[in-house]
């Protein structure tokens, strides 16, 4: 699988249990992203049609496929406008949520608190997803100096909104140029490697 598609994210939907969940913060800062992208008139529509009648409380966590479902359909508009594919609007939505997140205390702490290393910075944003969400497998492996190789197993995002939240965090390490790659990937999505070299 070289790109992320409609397809496998829907059967990424239709994979994901009730018991994967996703905290409430990551669902405000997608949805906050996918207002840059579409304009609030947009957003509220894509919200209203997708997402079940319940606020965001952000210390709750609430099914990733509601979540999954909110994304597809504005990954869905944000082609229509012609500039990205598929694949690209959520490579495109993963980096603004990434953005967004990054921006809080709390991302701001832990970025002072282990310096600008790339290992350690994307080793660091490698095992805190725990923090929010529920489901599937992650792993760090230094490769050399300069290299790094991140596996998911179980990943309902998908690889190009994972793609687009590591090139974002690599982005973010001061004094570095990090490149970030999609390595081997099945079938639908949620099986993958990302490869970092500087």
């Amino acid at each position: 699988m070289d790109a992320d598609t409609r397809e496998a994210l829907a059967q990424r939907i239709e994979l994901a249990t009730p018991d994967e969940q996703i905290s409430g913060i990551f669902c405000e800062n997608t949805f906050l992203a996918i207002r840059e992208h579409l304009g609030r008139e947009q957003a509220d529509r894509v919200r209203a049609s997708t997402w079940p009648l319940r606020p965001w409380v952000g210390v709750q966590r609430y099914p990733v496929a509601d979540l999954l479902r909110m994304v597809g359909a504005a990954a869905d508009l944000i082609e229509k406008q012609g500039e990205l594919s598929y694949a690209q609007a959520l490579e495109e939505l993963g980096g603004w949520v990434t953005r967004i997140t990054q921006g809080t205390p709390f991302s701001r702490a832990a970025h002072l608190a282990v310096g600008n290393d790339p290992h350690e910075r994307l080793a660091l944003s490698q095992s805190s997803a725990r923090v929010l969400v529920t489901y599937g497998e992650r792993k760090y492996e230094r490769e050399g100096p300069t290299h790094a190789r991140l596996l998911w197993k179980r990943e309902l995002m998908g690889p190009s909104f994972l793609l687009g939240a590591y090139t974002a965090i690599a982005q973010g390490i001061p004094g570095v140029h990090i490149t970030v790659t999609l390595g081997p990937c099945r079938s639908p999505g949620m099986n993958f490697q990302l490869h970092c070299s500087w």
